[in-house]
């Protein structure tokens, strides 16, 4: 099922200002973590604090998980082996949910394709869904995050290598917001409908990023995420971070067919890979309109 999906910007501060190259799957790469000497762990649990454990996690829908001062929703789809998996977090937009961005994407599917964890937290409602523009390190999503990640690791000790994160219109924000604030976490990113964000770009780490947008028709009201995802792009290429564009022609919607390309982006990239493995040329079985930038 598809449908168009709003994100109300009209009173946004969008900071416009503003990647990359693609190559053979077969081309030998190495990560930083090829070289570690010990196995990293998780972040720490905020729960910690009161003296809580993470709560057992099970697929489906976990309520009253304890995050911070609060407790959170989330829906979790788990592959038939959920240990060592790479995790893909799943952020809805403007008005929509957990259940919604599972049920009108492929990405759920993830779990039982590709043997991959995907976290889709349900939001705390507020105007923006997210806290795309709170810069405090410790923002109860960024907090939510932090903890999903590592009650994962505690009950699966999940691939710290292969954290990635996507999300659309609102959720599409919100992803390049984490790709800014927890870039030491994740290893690449994939904004649907996202952007340019009021903060100063300085992330701890380049990760590389794939923006997808519905071209110039991309727009909510007088808000245009064609513009606000060309200045993403360009604050990524100043930072020396790979960047790769999919363009399609659908407008503020989900990218058409299905977000398989998505996986191919992700499991491409584990923490640290290098070389980019697509720095020459892109996959051909990425769709069409999918380039590098300024081809």
């Amino acid at each position: 099922m598809r449908t168009v999906f709003l994100l109300g910007c009209c009173g946004l501060m969008l900071a416009c200002t503003g990647g990359a190259e693609v190559q053979d799957s077969d081309t030998d790469t190495e990560t930083d973590s090829d070289t570690d000497e010990e196995k990293r762990e998780g972040p720490a649990y905020s729960g910690g604090n009161a003296g809580l454990d993470c709560p057992s996690l099970t697929a489906g829908r976990n309520r009253e998980f304890p995050s911070g001062d609060d407790t959170r929703e989330f829906i979790l789809e788990l592959p038939a082996e959920p240990n060592g998996a790479p995790v893909v977090f799943a952020w809805h937009w403007l008005g929509g949910s957990a259940d919604r961005i599972l049920g009108y994407s492929t990405i759920g599917a993830f779990a039982e394709k590709y043997n991959a964890i995907v976290v889709a937290p349900e939001s705390r409602g507020l105007t923006y869904e997210w806290d795309t523009f709170e810069e405090d390190d410790h923002s109860p999503d960024l907090v939510l995050f932090d903890d999903l990640l590592s009650c994962l690791w505690q009950q699966y000790e999940v691939d710290l290598d292969r954290v990635y994160a996507t999300g659309m219109s609102a959720g599409g924000m919100w992803t390049v917001t984490l790709t800014h604030q927890r870039s030491e976490w994740l290893a690449a990113s994939a904004p649907l409908s996202g952007g340019a964000t009021s903060m100063s770009w300085n992330p701890e780490e380049a990760i590389p990023v794939l923006l997808t947008w519905g071209g110039v028709t991309d727009l909510y009201g007088s808000f245009s995420f064609h513009d606000s995802s060309l200045a993403l792009s360009e604050q990524l290429t100043q930072n020396e971070q790979f960047v790769a564009h999919c363009v399609h022609s659908e407008g503020h919607t989900l990218p058409p067919g299905d977000e398989d390309y998505l996986w191919t982006f992700f499991e491409s990239h584990p923490k640290g890979v290098n070389p980019e493995p697509w720095a020459e040329a892109l996959p051909s079985s990425l769709p069409s309109w999918c380039s590098l930038k300024g081809e």
